[in-house]
């Protein structure tokens, strides 16, 4: 049977990202050399954005039989005073942009399984 559905963890960690797609287990690593700023991963939106661009589709290519993906958005590294509203807004803002059709932000200091992301066992990051 074919699957329409796509589902991304994306990891971001200081200057890299990591995205793999659930369910045909594509994997696909990139420089992010917009989140080495000191203070926050994100240090410029718009290469942000078009790198998640990059490496979504990558994994995830766009196709006319499938959906666009369900990304698991994952902020790794820990950052002085935590995460911002802004910042996590801005993050999930940038994955929408770069066709995630919809964006949970998992918050964990561990890397997640398959199976907890696909039955959404984790607890995802808030904003105001």
């Amino acid at each position: 049977m074919f699957n329409f559905n796509q589902h991304v963890y994306l990891l971001v960690t200081k200057g890299r990202a990591k995205a793999t797609e659930l369910i045909s287990n594509e994997y696909a690593e990139i420089s992010l050399p917009s989140s080495t700023h000191p203070r926050t991963l994100m240090g410029n939106f718009h290469k942000t954005e078009e790198a998640f661009k990059k490496i979504i589709s990558k994994v995830a290519p766009k196709s006319f039989f499938k959906l666009s993906p369900v990304i698991y958005l994952h902020l790794f590294d820990e950052v002085e005073g935590d995460y911002t509203d802004i910042e996590v807004r801005a993050f999930k803002e940038a994955a929408l942009g770069a066709g995630g059709r919809d964006v949970f932000m998992v918050n964990s200091r561990r890397t997640l399984t398959k199976e907890q992301l696909l039955g959404r066992v984790f607890v995802e990051l808030e904003y105001a």
